[in-house]
Protein backbone atom coordinates (compact mmCIF):
# COMPACT_ATOMS: atom_id res chain seq x y z
CA UNK A 1 0.00 0.00 0.00
CA UNK A 2 1.03 3.08 -0.95
CA UNK A 3 1.91 6.05 1.85
CA UNK A 4 -0.26 9.31 1.60
CA UNK A 5 0.93 12.28 3.01
CA UNK A 6 -1.83 14.34 2.94
CA UNK A 7 -4.54 11.37 3.81
CA UNK A 8 -2.53 9.92 6.42
CA UNK A 9 -1.83 6.51 4.82
CA UNK A 10 -5.73 5.82 4.49
CA UNK A 11 -6.95 3.76 1.96
CA UNK A 12 -9.65 5.65 0.24
CA UNK A 13 -13.44 5.13 -0.24
CA UNK A 14 -13.84 4.98 -4.56
CA UNK A 15 -16.63 7.13 -5.33
CA UNK A 16 -17.72 8.75 -8.56
CA UNK A 17 -16.46 11.78 -7.90
CA UNK A 18 -13.04 10.53 -6.30
CA UNK A 19 -9.90 11.06 -7.58
CA UNK A 20 -6.32 9.59 -7.18
CA UNK A 21 -4.48 12.30 -8.07
CA UNK A 22 -2.97 14.10 -5.06
CA UNK A 23 -4.81 17.80 -3.65
CA UNK A 24 -3.34 20.34 -5.01
CA UNK A 25 -1.71 23.29 -3.31
CA UNK A 26 -4.75 25.84 -3.98
CA UNK A 27 -7.68 22.90 -2.26
CA UNK A 28 -5.08 22.72 0.55
CA UNK A 29 -5.33 26.43 0.84
CA UNK A 30 -9.01 26.74 -0.26
CA UNK A 31 -9.70 24.35 2.90
CA UNK A 32 -7.80 26.33 5.26
CA UNK A 33 -8.82 29.47 4.39
CA UNK A 34 -12.65 27.40 4.98
CA UNK A 35 -11.61 26.32 8.34
CA UNK A 36 -10.48 30.32 9.45
CA UNK A 37 -13.55 31.51 7.83
CA UNK A 38 -15.74 29.25 10.02
CA UNK A 39 -13.25 29.47 13.28
CA UNK A 40 -14.13 33.41 13.06
CA UNK A 41 -17.55 32.31 12.26
CA UNK A 42 -18.55 31.18 16.15
CA UNK A 43 -17.42 34.85 18.01
CA UNK A 44 -19.56 36.21 15.13
CA UNK A 45 -22.44 34.02 16.47
CA UNK A 46 -21.68 34.82 19.71
CA UNK A 47 -22.43 37.86 18.73
CA UNK A 48 -25.67 37.23 16.84
CA UNK A 49 -26.47 35.35 19.46
CA UNK A 50 -27.26 38.56 21.70
CA UNK A 51 -29.86 40.03 19.79
CA UNK A 52 -30.76 37.60 17.30
CA UNK A 53 -33.53 34.67 18.81
CA UNK A 54 -31.87 31.15 18.25
CA UNK A 55 -33.71 29.87 15.44
CA UNK A 56 -33.96 33.05 13.74
CA UNK A 57 -30.62 32.62 13.35
CA UNK A 58 -30.12 29.79 11.81
CA UNK A 59 -32.84 30.79 9.61
CA UNK A 60 -31.58 34.07 8.58
CA UNK A 61 -28.05 31.94 7.72
CA UNK A 62 -29.13 29.18 5.64
CA UNK A 63 -32.22 31.60 3.98
CA UNK A 64 -29.35 34.13 2.51
CA UNK A 65 -27.23 31.24 2.08
CA UNK A 66 -29.90 29.70 -0.48
CA UNK A 67 -30.35 32.78 -1.85
CA UNK A 68 -27.05 33.42 -2.52
CA UNK A 69 -25.92 29.68 -4.13
CA UNK A 70 -29.32 29.83 -6.46
CA UNK A 71 -28.30 32.85 -7.80
CA UNK A 72 -25.02 31.52 -8.15
CA UNK A 73 -25.49 27.95 -9.54
CA UNK A 74 -28.20 29.84 -12.21
CA UNK A 75 -25.62 32.47 -13.12
CA UNK A 76 -22.80 29.41 -13.19
CA UNK A 77 -25.20 27.13 -15.46
CA UNK A 78 -25.17 25.01 -12.75
CA UNK A 79 -28.74 24.87 -11.51
CA UNK A 80 -30.58 21.34 -11.77
CA UNK A 81 -32.73 19.43 -9.69
CA UNK A 82 -31.32 16.54 -7.56
CA UNK A 83 -31.72 12.97 -8.88
CA UNK A 84 -33.26 10.29 -6.87
CA UNK A 85 -30.04 8.81 -6.20
CA UNK A 86 -28.69 12.73 -5.31
CA UNK A 87 -31.17 13.10 -2.80
CA UNK A 88 -30.83 11.24 0.49
CA UNK A 89 -27.60 12.45 0.47
CA UNK A 90 -29.25 16.37 -0.29
CA UNK A 91 -31.85 15.68 2.87
CA UNK A 92 -28.71 14.29 4.93
CA UNK A 93 -26.77 17.61 4.68
CA UNK A 94 -29.29 19.89 4.91
CA UNK A 95 -30.73 18.18 7.36
CA UNK A 96 -27.91 17.05 10.11
CA UNK A 97 -24.98 19.00 8.74
CA UNK A 98 -26.50 22.56 8.03
CA UNK A 99 -30.06 22.71 9.96
CA UNK A 100 -29.95 20.71 12.86
CA UNK A 101 -26.08 21.32 13.53
CA UNK A 102 -26.53 25.03 13.59
CA UNK A 103 -30.07 25.16 15.63
CA UNK A 104 -27.93 23.11 17.88
CA UNK A 105 -25.32 25.13 18.38
CA UNK A 106 -26.49 28.27 18.26
CA UNK A 107 -29.19 28.14 21.06
CA UNK A 108 -25.79 26.37 23.24
CA UNK A 109 -24.40 29.54 22.68
CA UNK A 110 -26.65 31.23 25.27
CA UNK A 111 -25.43 28.69 27.92
CA UNK A 112 -21.90 28.78 26.83
CA UNK A 113 -19.05 30.75 25.70
CA UNK A 114 -17.96 30.26 22.44
CA UNK A 115 -14.47 29.04 22.31
CA UNK A 116 -14.46 26.04 24.30
CA UNK A 117 -18.06 25.14 23.06
CA UNK A 118 -16.70 25.32 19.34
CA UNK A 119 -14.07 22.45 20.49
CA UNK A 120 -17.40 20.29 21.65
CA UNK A 121 -19.37 20.83 18.40
CA UNK A 122 -16.69 20.00 16.56
CA UNK A 123 -14.81 17.20 18.20
CA UNK A 124 -16.86 14.75 15.34
CA UNK A 125 -13.55 12.65 15.74
CA UNK A 126 -15.72 11.28 18.68
CA UNK A 127 -18.13 10.03 16.69
CA UNK A 128 -16.53 9.65 13.22
CA UNK A 129 -13.77 7.48 14.04
CA UNK A 130 -15.20 4.28 15.56
CA UNK A 131 -18.26 5.13 12.98
CA UNK A 132 -15.68 4.46 10.03
CA UNK A 133 -14.39 1.44 11.79
CA UNK A 134 -18.16 -0.48 12.53
CA UNK A 135 -19.79 1.08 9.59
CA UNK A 136 -17.22 1.65 6.96
CA UNK A 137 -14.81 -1.47 7.87
CA UNK A 138 -11.94 1.38 7.93
CA UNK A 139 -8.39 0.26 9.37
CA UNK A 140 -6.43 3.24 10.82
CA UNK A 141 -2.82 3.33 9.64
CA UNK A 142 -0.04 4.13 12.49
CA UNK A 143 -0.29 7.87 11.41
CA UNK A 144 -4.12 8.19 11.93
CA UNK A 145 -3.80 6.03 15.35
CA UNK A 146 -1.23 9.05 16.48
CA UNK A 147 -3.47 11.64 15.28
CA UNK A 148 -6.30 10.32 16.70
CA UNK A 149 -4.95 9.90 20.46
CA UNK A 150 -3.29 13.62 20.06
CA UNK A 151 -7.04 14.77 19.10
CA UNK A 152 -8.78 12.72 21.82
CA UNK A 153 -6.00 13.51 24.44
CA UNK A 154 -6.53 17.57 23.58
CA UNK A 155 -10.29 17.53 23.77
CA UNK A 156 -10.09 15.35 26.63
CA UNK A 157 -7.98 18.35 28.42
CA UNK A 158 -9.99 21.23 27.26
CA UNK A 159 -13.55 19.81 27.80
CA UNK A 160 -13.21 17.69 31.06
CA UNK A 161 -12.33 20.27 32.95
CA UNK A 162 -14.99 22.64 32.15
CA UNK A 163 -17.30 19.90 31.96
CA UNK A 164 -16.58 19.09 35.77
CA UNK A 165 -17.48 22.56 37.24
CA UNK A 166 -19.93 23.40 35.01
CA UNK A 167 -23.48 24.12 36.52
CA UNK A 168 -26.83 22.95 35.14
CA UNK A 169 -27.02 25.61 32.73
CA UNK A 170 -23.40 25.09 31.24
CA UNK A 171 -24.29 21.38 31.15
CA UNK A 172 -27.48 22.03 29.25
CA UNK A 173 -25.23 23.80 26.82
CA UNK A 174 -22.36 21.45 26.77
CA UNK A 175 -25.45 18.79 25.88
CA UNK A 176 -26.72 20.46 23.03
CA UNK A 177 -23.05 20.75 21.54
CA UNK A 178 -22.41 17.17 22.08
CA UNK A 179 -25.91 16.40 20.05
CA UNK A 180 -24.72 18.85 17.13
CA UNK A 181 -21.54 17.05 17.03
CA UNK A 182 -23.21 13.44 16.60
CA UNK A 183 -25.18 15.10 14.09
CA UNK A 184 -22.86 15.96 12.01
CA UNK A 185 -20.60 12.72 12.11
CA UNK A 186 -23.66 11.00 11.52
CA UNK A 187 -23.91 13.27 8.14
CA UNK A 188 -19.99 12.96 7.17
CA UNK A 189 -20.90 8.63 7.34
CA UNK A 190 -23.84 8.91 5.22
CA UNK A 191 -21.51 10.87 2.54
CA UNK A 192 -18.72 8.61 2.38
CA UNK A 193 -21.47 5.60 2.15
CA UNK A 194 -23.03 7.47 -1.05
CA UNK A 195 -21.20 6.31 -4.35
CA UNK A 196 -21.80 8.24 -7.36
CA UNK A 197 -22.79 11.64 -5.70
CA UNK A 198 -20.79 14.74 -6.22
CA UNK A 199 -21.11 17.81 -3.76
CA UNK A 200 -20.45 20.18 -5.97
CA UNK A 201 -22.25 23.89 -6.60
CA UNK A 202 -25.25 22.32 -8.14
CA UNK A 203 -26.33 20.53 -4.85
CA UNK A 204 -25.80 22.97 -3.02
CA UNK A 205 -28.56 25.80 -3.53
CA UNK A 206 -30.83 22.04 -2.65
CA UNK A 207 -28.95 21.69 0.52
CA UNK A 208 -29.45 24.74 1.90
CA UNK A 209 -33.00 25.21 0.77
CA UNK A 210 -33.53 21.77 3.04
CA UNK A 211 -32.11 23.45 5.93
CA UNK A 212 -33.79 26.97 5.53
CA UNK A 213 -37.64 26.01 5.37
CA UNK A 214 -38.29 24.01 8.23
CA UNK A 215 -36.01 26.71 10.24
CA UNK A 216 -37.95 29.08 8.90
CA UNK A 217 -41.53 27.67 9.21
CA UNK A 218 -40.18 26.88 13.10
CA UNK A 219 -38.50 30.38 13.94
CA UNK A 220 -42.18 32.13 12.74
CA UNK A 221 -44.05 29.46 14.85
CA UNK A 222 -42.06 30.17 18.23
CA UNK A 223 -40.47 33.40 18.11
CA UNK A 224 -43.12 35.66 15.27
CA UNK A 225 -42.23 37.99 12.96
CA UNK A 226 -38.66 38.74 12.46
CA UNK A 227 -38.32 41.99 14.11
CA UNK A 228 -34.80 41.89 14.86
CA UNK A 229 -34.52 42.94 11.01
CA UNK A 230 -34.91 46.81 12.08
CA UNK A 231 -32.11 46.57 13.95
CA UNK A 232 -29.08 47.66 11.60
CA UNK A 233 -26.26 45.55 13.60
CA UNK A 234 -27.55 42.66 12.95
CA UNK A 235 -27.09 42.69 8.97
CA UNK A 236 -23.42 42.57 9.08
CA UNK A 237 -23.68 39.48 11.46
CA UNK A 238 -25.86 37.97 8.74
CA UNK A 239 -23.72 38.83 5.94
CA UNK A 240 -21.03 37.22 7.40
CA UNK A 241 -23.00 33.94 8.91
CA UNK A 242 -24.89 33.52 5.76
CA UNK A 243 -23.03 34.54 2.59
CA UNK A 244 -19.52 34.31 3.17
CA UNK A 245 -19.60 31.48 6.44
CA UNK A 246 -22.30 28.72 4.78
CA UNK A 247 -23.05 29.60 0.88
CA UNK A 248 -19.09 29.31 0.05
CA UNK A 249 -17.68 27.40 3.15
CA UNK A 250 -19.82 25.08 3.10
CA UNK A 251 -19.05 24.06 -0.80
CA UNK A 252 -15.51 23.85 0.19
CA UNK A 253 -16.27 21.73 3.66
CA UNK A 254 -18.55 19.38 1.64
CA UNK A 255 -15.61 19.02 -0.88
CA UNK A 256 -13.45 18.38 1.77
CA UNK A 257 -15.43 15.59 3.26
CA UNK A 258 -16.11 13.59 -0.18
CA UNK A 259 -12.21 13.78 -1.29
CA UNK A 260 -10.66 12.87 2.06
CA UNK A 261 -11.14 10.00 4.72
CA UNK A 262 -13.95 10.78 7.04
CA UNK A 263 -10.89 10.15 10.21
CA UNK A 264 -9.03 12.98 8.17
CA UNK A 265 -11.62 15.59 7.67
CA UNK A 266 -12.78 15.06 11.70
CA UNK A 267 -9.21 16.14 12.23
CA UNK A 268 -8.95 18.63 10.01
CA UNK A 269 -12.58 19.89 11.56
CA UNK A 270 -10.70 20.67 14.59
CA UNK A 271 -8.82 23.56 13.07
CA UNK A 272 -11.99 25.68 13.48
CA UNK A 273 -12.29 25.88 17.54
CA UNK A 274 -8.61 26.74 17.35
CA UNK A 275 -9.19 29.72 15.50
CA UNK A 276 -12.59 30.22 17.77
CA UNK A 277 -10.80 30.23 20.87
CA UNK A 278 -7.68 32.22 19.83
CA UNK A 279 -10.17 34.75 18.50
CA UNK A 280 -12.84 34.45 21.14
CA UNK A 281 -9.85 34.93 23.98
CA UNK A 282 -9.47 38.49 22.21
CA UNK A 283 -12.86 39.77 21.40
CA UNK A 284 -14.60 38.14 24.83
CA UNK A 285 -11.44 37.78 26.79
CA UNK A 286 -11.98 34.12 27.71
CA UNK A 287 -8.49 33.55 29.12
CA UNK A 288 -6.35 30.71 27.88
CA UNK A 289 -5.60 28.55 30.80
CA UNK A 290 -2.85 26.04 31.15
CA UNK A 291 -5.48 23.22 30.50
CA UNK A 292 -6.39 24.75 27.26
CA UNK A 293 -3.12 25.83 25.88
CA UNK A 294 -2.21 22.35 26.27
CA UNK A 295 -5.14 20.53 24.90
CA UNK A 296 -5.02 23.02 21.98
CA UNK A 297 -1.39 21.94 20.98
CA UNK A 298 -2.69 18.56 21.52
CA UNK A 299 -4.46 19.32 18.62
CA UNK A 300 -2.66 21.26 16.30
CA UNK A 301 -0.27 18.50 16.49
CA UNK A 302 -2.71 15.88 15.92
CA UNK A 303 -3.55 17.96 12.77
CA UNK A 304 0.07 17.77 11.41
CA UNK A 305 0.33 14.50 12.08
CA UNK A 306 -0.94 13.15 8.74
CA UNK A 307 1.11 15.76 6.91
CA UNK A 308 4.74 14.53 8.01
CA UNK A 309 6.61 12.11 5.78
CA UNK A 310 7.47 9.26 7.70
CA UNK A 311 10.04 6.46 6.73
CA UNK A 312 9.59 3.78 5.87
CA UNK A 313 9.94 0.96 8.61
CA UNK A 314 11.89 -1.09 5.66
CA UNK A 315 14.15 2.29 4.59
CA UNK A 316 14.99 3.05 8.50
CA UNK A 317 16.31 -1.04 8.66
CA UNK A 318 18.48 -0.35 5.32
CA UNK A 319 20.10 2.58 7.02
CA UNK A 320 20.54 1.17 10.51
CA UNK A 321 22.38 -1.85 8.69
CA UNK A 322 24.46 0.60 6.68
Amino acid sequence: MKDSSITGGETPIRTATSSNKPLSLGFLAVCAMAIFIWGGNWPVMKLGAEIIPPIWFAASRFATACVLSFGMAAVLGKLRVPTRREWPVVIGVGVLQMGLFTALVTAALHFVMPGRASLIAYATAIWVVPGAALILKQKLSTRQWVSTACGYAGIAIVVLPAVLHADMTALIGFGLLACASLSWAINIIQIKMTRGVSLDLSLLPWQTLVAAVPLLVLATTIDGAPHFLTNPNTWPIIAYTGPLATAVTFLVVLQMTQRLAPITVSICMLGVPIVGISLSSIFFHESLSIDLVAGLSLMCLGMLVPALKWRKRKALSVAVAA
